[in-house]
């Protein structure tokens, strides 16, 4: 049986949490009094409010308040939002008229209950709370940081008519006004004083410890701060300009390990990677580590988190080293067996890895190498090894080559698809050392495809270069190259055919370099075989007969491309622009999706509008049914070929923008209408892949094209 009204108010002092929570739903459904909804909220703090039952009885309680939103019920509905009940028709409208209750006269202004977003569905109950809750710290003289521009300044003035606030920099670099809504939702309000001053980073005299910078932004913010938070503007006030990336992480680590330490604590003992890697790096014993601490470290790995260990590869890398010397290998496979597949740089299949879950190996210390190199062999087959060597960077594969097996690193090489430049170096420096079979690696299609990999991650770009550089300039490797390749001047050419990483005349330089090496190759260019090779280069260099003067196109292009321009300014950039004010009310710009779609939007929009007016500028429309000809092929003509097979093929060369290669329409501006136009019939044409064509007819476009192209 359920309790009435007033058996609950007589119950207040001596069994308030023994009352059922549907109970207390019924009661403040009909009864005002702060004391009964201060209890309902803290009792949903300990529930999901967005449990069907739950959230059905707020419901029944919203509609029955009506447009009665005031007091207590203000604050409790303005509590709903802050834990992040779901967004309703009944909810939001609840909302509004408790804001607009709670808000002070001075602030209770279009402007600025317009900045709170309450009428705009993108914006959720939970976002609108945290907009009220700065809305009401917000006032002049307070000192801000901005997260999205990492800029710290002082609210001199807020324009509710306008909706903008007015922010003197700290730096000195003059004012600047920001949109009210953007400086509800992105900024962090700390309270006016010299104290505050010193987290901006700006007095470089200041020195003090990350838990004591943490301890004054959490004293001096107007709203509660997450450490995370905190830890983010210390790093963009103080990186790059009072200290490096790296010094910052450890300075703030060992703030960290400080603050939540108290005291000594063991290494086994840490609740972080970044204490973890503290306490070992603190930790200078070379002492056999005790059962305790090795099941300290199992444990630790055991419940870390991917994520985690992504984010923390290095010091996590690190970490394990200096484990290493300090337990057998039995212990130590029990402390790292739980990283398998967990640790980025420990996958469980080599298939499709991508080069980053690497990185670890070409930002750790080289002294480190040997250890984690001791840890893989430990965790994973031979096999797996070998394979998994060539994807690392040139610096560590002198360490972790030497606990592979030289055979079937040799395979593994041998079976790649592509070596890495990294491995075809590394043979090459330590070939005095290598099997003959495994220096044969070092060949001509090895290097040509390792060179054209592109968009390589950072740490194995110095590799490229430098392969790159031993191609080009070292005589040594190019004569290796051509013993490789047995002199065999057919696998050298076609090697080289393939090359996409050539400069404008680098490839016939190598040929020279080359020749000086091998007869057969310095017979093979002075007989003219070595024209084929650069038939690519040439036809890449080759000008044939261009027209000269304005663009040339179709009516129907040109005003699909006004059309286009049209539409670009008319329709499709006030649609942005709206796209923008709406993703801007959308808070935090760093996780704001739709900001940065709008953003790219905008700025291909702007390029695209750019490129259209200038070749508008530069377009000259002609009706191709006038063209008269004069025994060329020029635009608006029909050209008639036939190929070195003896087949006919036809071409209509039209304007620069009416190409359509499925008809045969061919733009003057492509390679094939530039080695088409100017040739007369009889003309024999080399033709952009290689081959050769006779012109055989030259005639007027078919009445049909024509007239298409000319309509609008």
């Amino acid at each position: 049986m359920q309790l009435n009204i007033l058996t609950i108010k007589q119950h207040w002092f001596w069994d308030m949490e023994e009352i059922k929570l549907e109970d207390l739903f019924v009661t403040v459904a009909e009864d005002n009094s702060a004391t009964l909804l201060e209890t309902l909220v803290k009792k949903l703090e300990k529930e999901n409010i967005n449990e069907a039952e739950i959230s059905g009885n707020i419901q029944f309680m919203l509609e029955s308040w009506g447009d009665d939103v005031s007091g207590a019920r203000a604050a409790c509905c303005l509590a709903l939002a802050e834990m992040g009940y779901a967004d309703t028709p009944i909810f939001r409208k609840a909302l509004g008229d408790a804001i607009k209750n709670l808000l002070p006269p001075f602030l209770n202004k279009t402007g600025f209950v317009r900045a709170l977003g309450l009428r705009e569905n993108s914006i959720t109950p939970q976002a609108i709370a945290h907009r009220y809750q700065n809305m009401i710290k917000l006032k002049n003289g307070i000192i801000v940081f901005l997260p999205n521009s990492s800029r710290w300044g002082t609210v001199t003035n807020i324009d509710g008519f306008s909706g903008s606030v007015a922010i003197t920099a700290l730096s000195g670099g003059g004012s600047y006004a920001m949109p009210l809504p953007i400086v509800l939702s992105e900024v962090k309000m700390f309270a006016a004083g010299a104290d505050t001053l010193k987290l901006s980073g700006f007095d470089r005299r200041n020195n003090f410890s990350a838990s004591d910078y943490r301890d004054l932004a959490a004293k001096k913010s107007l709203n509660p701060l997450k450490d995370e938070e905190i830890k983010i503007i210390a790093h963009n006030s103080l990186v790059p300009g009072v200290m490096a990336g790296n010094d910052f992480e450890l300075w703030w680590s060992r703030g960290v390990a400080a603050a939540a330490t108290g005291g000594k604590r063991r290494a086994s003992g840490g609740r972080s990677i970044q204490e973890m890697h503290i306490l070992l790096s603190e930790d200078s014993s070379t002492e056999l580590l005790e059962e305790s601490d090795i099941v300290g470290f199992a444990s630790f790995y055991t419940k870390l988190k991917a994520e985690a260990a992504q984010r923390e590869s290095v010091m996590l890398a690190e970490s394990i080293s200096v484990i290493v010397p300090r337990v057998s290998e039995d212990e130590l496979r029990r402390i790292v067996e739980p990283l398998k597949g967990k640790a980025p740089f420990w996958p469980l299949t080599l298939n499709n890895l991508s080069l980053e879950s690497l990185n670890m190996w070409g930002e750790i210390p080289v002294r480190h190498m040997e250890n984690l190199s001791r840890a893989t062999k430990l965790l994973f087959p031979a096999e797996y090894l070998a394979q998994y060597a060539l994807r690392l960077p040139l610096r560590c594969l002198n360490v972790f080559c030497a606990i592979t097996d030289d055979h079937l690193l040799t395979e593994a090489v041998k079976r790649t698809r592509i070596c890495s430049c990294d491995i075809l170096l590394w043979i090459w420096k330590n070939r005095k050392t290598h099997s003959d079979e495994l220096n044969q690696e070092v060949n001509f299609m090895n290097t040509v495809q390792a060179l054209s990999v592109e968009d390589l991650p950072k740490n194995w770009t110095s590799s490229q270069r430098e392969l790159r550089r031993h191609l080009l300039d070292k005589p040594e490797f190019q004569k290796i190259l051509i013993e490789n390749a047995c002199n065999d001047v057919g696998v050298i050419t076609s090697a080289l055919q393939k090359a996409c990483f050539f400069m404008p005349g680098e490839q016939q330089s190598l040929l020279v370099k080359l020749a000086r090496h091998s007869k057969e190759i310095r017979e093979h260019l002075e007989n003219g075989a070595g024209h084929q090779l650069l038939a690519a280069e040439k036809r890449e260099t080759h000008q044939p007969v261009q027209y000269s003067g304005p663009t040339i196109t179709s009516i129907r292009s040109h005003r699909q491309m006004l059309k286009e321009l049209h539409d670009i300014i008319n329709v499709h950039m006030p649609e942005n622009r709206e796209s923008l004010k709406t993703a801007r009310a959308h808070g935090d710009f760093r996780e704001n999706a739709e900001f940065d779609a709008a953003k790219e939007r905008r700025n291909f929009l702007s390029r695209r509008r750019s490129e259209i007016e200038r070749d508008i500028l530069n377009t000259q429309p002609v009706d191709f049914r006038a063209v008269s000809l004069d025994g060329s092929a020029i635009i608006g003509s029909t050209v008639k070929i036939q190929n070195e097979s003896g087949s006919d093929e036809v071409f209509y060369l039209v304007g620069a923008w009416d190409g359509n290669p499925e008809k045969n329409w061919i733009s003057y501006k492509t390679r094939l209408g530039e080695a088409l136009i100017g040739k007369t019939a009889g003309e024999k044409v080399l033709l952009p892949n290689g081959s050769s064509c006779v012109i055989k007819e030259i005639s007027a476009l078919p009445e049909d094209i024509a007239k298409y192209l000319a309509e609008g």
